[in-house]
């Protein structure tokens, strides 16, 4: 007699031969798709086959005398008995029906495994994430959002996908609670009208601090709707009115109080009196917002919130403040001079306003290069790079490269980064696809009538040395594949998004979003979406090129106008789907974080080590030329510019130095320079900043501290955009 079954999972418990019986007569009901609904003389026969099938399971398992079996070995005689009983329909059911639920059981025992590990030691998907329960639980969360998003909201096509390595939704597991990625968002109209975070109505400001202030709350309140990052745009511009404000106040005090005393001053030394007092108030207020944006959480306590302040273009004086003090409070560091992780700042570069020497605020653009090489930020922007012509104001970025500008429901004169930003992107594996290309596909006369169809429609020019490569013709066939199926994602996921109401998202569809005060509540929020981006990435150019034909573009010329071709080809498809869709599609340079190791992990299990591709432990990041290759900056600068235009999702190019360059604005002066002449738009400078916590030593510190032998070293890289501390990283950045 058989008393204990063993699970797969090892636990025993006891035997219930009725478990045999339910699963055998779901596999009869299920025969005719009709489970739950057979009329009753088909009932009755499926009862008393499947108790048949039940008694020969049980006749031999008794034969065998062993008081404990396993589960799977009793499966293995369900399936053998259904057969030999001629039940060969129901066989084939019950087959399916097993398969399923092991699909299922090792779907679970994955998010089982992957809250064990987040509960032991903190991912670092995210280098922002802290180590705290409020963190791990978020981490628990979202791991079981995704598996939720990947069973029920996923087609099978862009699972496959998925699951091959060829593509990568971002922030899967925030898809199925419908949130945006990011915001810029309209600090003007907030502080003028005043605000509800959801617990009651904000006053407009009256004084510096407080405007300042509210900035972090909005930024705190926002992070809470959606998965990435906020922005201000035009930080300097708002903020300029809080400063006459705080002037007047001034004014008025110092007015009372001399009046009080009898005291009769000159009116004009009162003003100056009243106009230093704003200007400290200003950097104070600059100062405890660079200090509240490195402390004050969001995500129930989970990580700061991702930031990033625009400025440097506002001439006016009291915008000039603004903008020397924020730089001035970020020069000085937090509380005893360590690194401020947030907020990303990024000076806005314009011709006429502050670019050329004798312009307006060509002394805080040179003010920000000070800041610049010695705290990594700002970064800047070229406001007047071939990108943005023709847009109408300032193209504001958020600190890790998204780029909002263009908006197809909007007429020129209307058009504005404000109150808009990125709905979800996607990015595409290319050295995958490459890899694929190479050593999967073989090549066939329908893939040379694919390509050049495509290469006719979207003006494929191939360099001379390549014309009749066929893993370069299969190469661009798959990437066609793969960009729509990434668009037709974008818009699957986009339709879910749309069904959500805005209540579901409390800050940021009552208060930021455009078009979200024309909702009324239970109103869904797709009119107001349709106004964000759907951004197409991708990631690896440069090991695509080489697995494709053998050099990167830092190493050679027809590699590098081929990588332009490849990126050209992507542009135009997102520009093809904006069109065909009336959507607002973009190309992004993928800010790569975590996925830069996931890709190339993956791809080695799949097809090995190879050369110059899965031989390192990441892929590059979008259209760079590899970190690890030796080559100039002004030759790095010029390889990379030409790809800027063509991302209009966002895009990044950084230089590397070895050390920190300090009071040499003059140096970095001429890098921008060349990077302007190169057409770039968005571009940062890297270097180590280290700092030893024990006695505050900073410089590149390569072990322990030279001056008093501590290990305790601050040592603050670049990542995707964000500052973060290098024991953050994860293993491939």
């Amino acid at each position: 007699m058989i008393r204990n079954i063993v699970k797969r999972d090892g636990r025993v418990i006891d035997f219930d031969s009725r478990k045999i019986y339910n699963a055998v007569l779901k596999a009869f009901a299920d025969r005719r798709g009709c489970a739950g609904k057979e009329m009753p003389e088909k009932r009755e026969e499926s009862k008393k086959n499947a108790a048949a099938v039940t008694a020969e399971v049980m006749r031999r398992l008794n034969l065998e005398g062993n008081k404990t079996v396993e589960v799977e070995h009793v499966q293995d005689i369900v399936e053998r008995v259904i057969s030999e009983l001629g039940f060969f329909d129901i066989s084939k059911k019950y087959i399916l029906y097993r398969n399923k639920r092991s699909i299922e059981r090792k779907r679970k025992e994955r998010v089982y495994r992957r809250i064990s590990d987040i509960i032991k030691v903190t991912d670092r998907e995210n280098a922002n994430v802290g180590n705290g329960p409020s963190s791990k639980l978020l981490q628990i969360a979202e791991t079981a959002s995704r598996d939720y998003s990947e069973s029920f909201l996923t087609t099978e096509d862009v699972k496959k996908a998925m699951d091959d390595n060829y593509i990568y939704p971002h922030d899967y597991s925030w898809f199925g609670v419908g949130t945006t990625t990011c915001t810029f968002i309209k600090l003007s109209r907030l502080l003028n009208d005043g605000f509800n975070t959801g617990h009651g109505f904000i006053r407009p400001p009256k004084r510096i601090k407080t405007a300042a202030q509210l900035a972090c709350i909005i930024f705190q309140a926002n992070q809470n709707d959606q998965h990435g990052g906020q922005a201000y745009g035009f930080f300097d511009r708002d903020m300029a009115k809080y400063v006459g404000l705080e002037r007047q106040w001034q004014l008025r005090q110092l007015n009372r109080t001399f009046e009080t005393l009898g005291i009769v001053e000159d009116r004009e030394k009162i003003y100056e009196i009243a106009d230093r007092y704003a200007r400290e108030e200003t950097f104070q207020a600059m100062e405890s917002l660079v200090h509240n944006l490195n402390s004050m959480h969001s995500r129930a306590g989970a990580q700061v919130p991702f930031t990033s302040i625009n400025v440097g273009t506002d001439t006016s004086e009291d915008g000039r403040i603004v903008t020397e003090s924020l730089l001035k409070a970020y020069e000085n560091g937090l509380g005893k001079g360590e690194q401020a992780l947030f907020p990303n700042i990024i000076f806005k570069i314009k011709k006429g306003i502050n670019w050329e020497d004798g312009t307006a605020n060509h002394d805080l653009l040179m003010y920000a290069l000070k800041v610049s090489s010695k705290r990594l930020f700002p970064n800047y922007v070229f406001e007047d790079c071939s990108l943005f012509k023709g847009f109408p104001t300032d193209v504001p970025v958020m600190g890790c490269r998204t780029i909002v500008a263009w908006n197809r429901h909007k007429d020129e004169e209307h058009q504005t980064c404000e109150e808009r930003g990125n709905d979800s992107f996607t990015t595409i594996n290319l050295p995958g696809i490459a890899l694929k290309s190479r050593l999967y596909v073989k090549y066939t006369p329908e893939i040379e009538a694919k390509f050049n169809e495509i290469s006719k429609k979207y003006g494929i020019c191939m360099p001379e040395k390549f014309k009749d490569n066929n893993v370069l013709k299969t190469f661009f066939t798959e990437l066609d594949y793969y960009a729509d199926l990434v668009i037709e994602q974008l818009l699957e996921r986009l339709a879910y998004q749309s069904t959500f109401v805005k209540e579901d998202f409390p800050f940021l569809m009552s208060e930021v979003w455009m078009g979200c005060r024309d909702l009324k509540n239970g109103e869904t929020v797709g009119d107001a979406i349709k106004n964000g981006t759907l951004g197409t990435g991708f990631i690896g150019l440069a090991e695509a090129l080489y697995s494709l034909v053998g050099s990167h573009h830092g190493e050679s010329s027809d590699a590098d106008s081929l990588g332009y071709e490849i990126i050209k080809f992507m542009r135009k498809k997102v520009d093809e789907a904006s069109r065909n869709n009336d959507l607002n599609f973009s190309l992004l340079a993928t800010p790569a974080e975590g996925l830069c190791e996931k890709f190339v992990e993956k791809d080695k299990m799949k097809f090995g080590i190879v050369n110059g591709v899965t031989d390192k432990a990441w892929y590059t990041n979008s259209f760079h030329v590899p970190v690890e290759f030796t080559i100039s900056i002004f030759k790095k600068i010029g390889i990379e510019g030409k790809f800027h235009h063509l991302c209009n999702g966002g895009h990044i190019s950084y230089v590397e130095l070895k050390e920190a360059p300090l009071d040499n604005t003059e140096g970095m002066y001429s890098i921008l320079k060349c990077m302007e002449k190169n057409d770039m738009g968005y571009v940062a400078v890297n270097f180590p900043v280290d700092r030893c916590r024990k006695c505050g030593n900073t410089g590149v510190i390569e072990g322990n501290c030279p001056i008093c032998g501590s290990d305790d070293i601050s040592r603050i890289r670049r990542i995707t955009g964000y500052l973060a501390e290098l024991s953050n990283f994860n293993h491939a950045k």
